[in-house]
């Protein structure tokens, strides 16, 4: 795995300047830091020395089943490493995290050191009100791994992370690259049929037939598919979705490059890409289950179909799904390929959100919520970010001598869980994406940065809320809006519902409110949108 750990462990000390932004209320002393709504962290002006700690601190942490090995070996290194008595409490699966998440936050009794969630937004709004939360701002300016990572990241992270105060209450867990997937195709049924790479729709459409009906594995069976990808997922379609009209038909709202707010699957744009989408299903083209709940990583194992838009990391050959397809499919050769252009020739991929998608705090039963913070910003650095992340080295991964790196053990492998390594214990309580990522290839890093700069013009049409329980008008009619839009385009993609009825569905969702939602993005995302240019002006001024 080619990663340069040597610039990853410099990038650990150096200093991008301070915190712009988020209020410090520091400068005092305290010996415990707390928070509230009304209050504020206070924090003395010495740091804390984390590893020569005498008295052993309790610490509670929630974290999402799957990254929860008990007393695990990474646990216990942690536990030697900063003097802690760790308890792991590990979340059921994903859809019924938050009513246990909302349980302990609830209850005095039973609510962690250090909470963790995603979503929630309402339920966050109400643990700050609440006084549960510890304001972290005035900790990221004397310990510096997590803030200076985000902010090399892009220094909007932060600023979704905070408050209008400047306080933060909620740690960036997990923050995606700017744009997480690219353009797939087997190259080895282009081969078998001497087609080349498509560049346009039209090209990849006429691909996708042949891929369908021309024997492209030349087993002499009708048993491929042209295309495939995450059931009941529009984002499965995101190269006829950029490429309809002017980009605009996307399932979301939308600020258009006029500085107005659009609702997307309303658009003309819209209705292009579903008129040539539901002609490739009708057509048999497109994997039937793609319009039900099915996983696209199984589907894509299993290998029935030549083309998809998906993660950029199964570029990495220890990707477990890669794994998985190879192992039945050795003469098979996925590819990324360029984004295909359609009418508009702005070819784009589909950019991901700036903020987190999901966060942690510290709340306010922690014993001493500077040292949890200090413990927590010490992890981020480096040389222990790898060690928590990917194991011990020459035993778990291997440093090749030239700046590449071998993953020997992945997290998700039977080593792992049969030894009780506890690999990537807290993934998702903050995740690297830099050079310390070290299971990306060099190639795999190059085509995160590409695709990138190829989604730029999407990203700035998205609309990113920091503070998404404050949309009463959205949050009301968002949901009965979102079931209308998804039941009549996932029933034109599977044939029950017809385009000729177009313009009743759009009345539908005129009738559901959504002009009000646009004027209430107008008003309170247009006024996120002048503190976000202030912010961004503070933070260039204080880190020239």
């Amino acid at each position: 795995m080619k990663r340069k750990f040597a610039a990853c462990v410099l990038a650990g000390v150096m200093t991008v300047g301070m915190f712009a932004g988020c209020g410090s209320n520091g400068g005092t002393t305290s010996e415990k830091g707390s928070g509230s709504a009304s209050g504020g962290t206070v924090v003395s002006d010495e740091k804390i020395d984390v590893l020569n700690q005498e008295e052993t601190m309790k610490l509670s942490v929630v974290c999402l089943q799957g990254y929860t090995q008990p007393d695990s070996e990474t646990q216990k290194w942690m536990e030697d490493r900063y003097n802690l008595d760790i308890e792991v409490i590990a979340l059921p699966g994903w859809s019924d995290a938050t009513a246990k998440i909302s349980l302990l936050m609830g209850d005095e009794t039973q609510r962690p050191d250090i909470i963790w969630w995603w979503n929630m937004d309402a339920d966050y709004t109400k643990w700050v009100d609440a006084g549960l939360l510890v304001d972290v701002a005035p900790y990221m300016d004397k310990y510096t791994n997590i803030r200076d990572y985000y902010n090399d990241v892009d220094p909007g992270v932060l600023f979704y992370a905070s408050d209008d105060s400047g306080s933060i209450y909620r740690i960036p867990g997990d923050v995606a690259e700017p744009a997480c997937e690219t353009l797939w195709i087997r190259q080895d049924w282009l081969d078998n049929l001497g087609l080349s790479v498509p560049t346009t729709l039209d090209e990849l459409e006429d691909v996708l037939y042949k891929f369908t009906f021309d024997d492209p594995d030349g087993n002499g069976v009708n048993d491929t598919y042209g295309w495939g990808g995450d059931g009941y997922d529009l984002r499965s379609f995101w190269p006829w979705i950029q490429g309809a009209g002017e980009g605009y038909g996307r399932d979301t709202f939308l600020l258009a490059d006029d500085g107005t707010y659009i609702y997307g699957p309303t658009t003309e744009d819209c209705k292009e890409w579903l008129g040539r989408v539901s002609k490739l299903y009708a057509d048999g083209v497109i994997t039937p289950n793609i319009i039900t709940d099915t996983d696209r990583d199984e589907e894509m194992a299993n290998g029935g179909f030549g083309a998809t838009y998906s993660w950029v990391t199964w570029n990495n050959p220890s990707t477990g799904v890669m794994q998985s397809f190879y192992a039945t499919n050795p003469d098979a050769k996925w590819v990324p390929i360029d984004m295909v252009a359609g009418d508009n020739g702005t070819p784009q991929d589909d950019p991901a959100s700036i903020s987190a998608w999901c966060y942690f705090g510290i709340t306010n039963v922690c014993s001493d919520p500077e040292r949890a913070y200090a413990i927590w910003d010490d992890l981020a650095a480096p040389e222990n970010y790898i060690r928590k992340r990917f194991g011990v080295q020459d035993r778990d991964w291997k440093d090749n001598g030239d700046g590449t790196y071998d993953i020997i053990n992945p997290w998700d492998g039977g080593v792992n869980t049969e030894n009780n390594y506890g690999i990537n214990l807290f993934q998702d309580l903050f995740a690297r994406k830099d050079e310390c990522n070290i299971a990306n290839t060099t190639e795999t890093t190059e085509l995160f940065e590409k695709v990138k700069e190829n989604s730029r013009l999407a990203y700035a049409r998205s609309v990113e809320k920091k503070n998404p329980s404050a949309y009463t008008v959205n949050n009301d009619l968002g949901t009965d809006i979102g079931d209308i839009m998804k039941e009549y385009v996932w029933g034109v993609i599977g044939g029950n519902k017809s385009l000729d009825n177009w313009d009743a569905y759009v009345s539908d969702i005129e009738n559901a409110g959504v002009q009000d939602v646009l004027d209430e993005l107008a008003e309170l995302h247009g006024a996120q949108r002048e503190q976000y240019e202030e912010y961004m002006k503070n933070y260039e001024a204080n880190n020239q």
